[in-house]
């Protein structure tokens, strides 16, 4: 794991600002809200473990920072993966807001941070198409963090019930089917490399879409924020994501097949 190089600098760098970054936006909470300053060192510690061992893991897996349509490699972290990783670098503190919205009214916080995170997802793609920047670490890693994404807003949204339970259960056996689809073809295979299927993205940007009109209801916005739409959105994404469900066990089907 050689982060001497410039690659290995530009990961380091970047990841440690990141975690600057995170640590100021808990502190900033904390101060807003009156949290005792113990409970920090929780957060704190796991955004920390966060993301060394994401730093690890980039230094580790630095030969798949190449670019997919000429297989050059980068010799720095390009705009598109910067992206998804402030994306990423940001779970550890969405968590944190999941596990204090019961004893802290932090909606008003949480939900414009969420939905600024959430938006950086259609960010890193236009980047990395518009300049011919897509990465074989940027396919995974932006996998990865839609659904992390998605685990901790749905687990943030119920917790507070702006999302009915039918809803936030069925979110969680997509998720769920699919982290056992994966694992079983790792076994199987020895690696999956993460292909996006069609309707699997359109059902993240449907619940992204979702998430922030639910959002939208609870300050009361116009039109998009209006109840009734709200409750015909929910069921149109909660058809998308049967869909997908079912798009996904005949993709990894396809896919295993191959292998046996």
């Amino acid at each position: 794991m050689d982060w001497r190089s410039s690659l290995g600098r530009s990961i380091v760098r970047y990841l440690a600002g990141f975690f600057a970054a995170q640590v100021a936006i808990l502190v900033a909470v904390f101060a807003a809200y009156r949290v005792p300053w113990i409970r920090l060192a929780v957060p704190g510690a796991t955004s920390a473990a966060f993301h060394a061992g994401l730093a690890a893991f980039l230094l580790w897996r630095r030969a798949d920072f190449r670019i997919e349509s000429t297989d050059t490699q980068l010799e720095r972290v390009n705009a598109p993966n910067v992206v998804t990783l402030a994306r990423l670098s940001s779970i550890p503190t969405i968590l944190f807001l999941v596990l204090i919205a019961g004893d802290y009214p932090i909606l008003p916080v949480a939900l414009p941070f969420i939905s600024l995170v959430f938006a950086t997802d259609f960010v890193d793609g236009i980047l990395a198409r518009r300049g011919g920047g897509i990465t074989f670490i940027g396919r995974y890693l932006d996998s990865t963090s839609d659904y992390l994404m998605i685990i901790a807003v749905s687990v943030l949204y119920r917790l507070e019930g702006l999302i009915p339970a039918w809803l936030f259960w069925l979110v969680m056996a997509r998720l769920v089917l699919f982290a056992a689809g994966m694992a079983l073809g790792a076994l199987r295979q020895g690696a999956v490399k993460p292909v996006a299927t069609f309707l699997g993205k359109a059902s993240v940007f449907a619940l992204m879409v979702l998430y922030a009109m639910e959002a939208a209801e609870s300050f009361g916005v116009p039109w998009i924020g209006d109840p009734r739409v709200v409750r015909v959105m929910e069921y149109l994404v909660a058809g998308v994501v049967v869909v997908s469900m079912f798009d996904k066990a005949v993709f990894l089907r396809r896919l295993f097949g191959r292998s046996v």
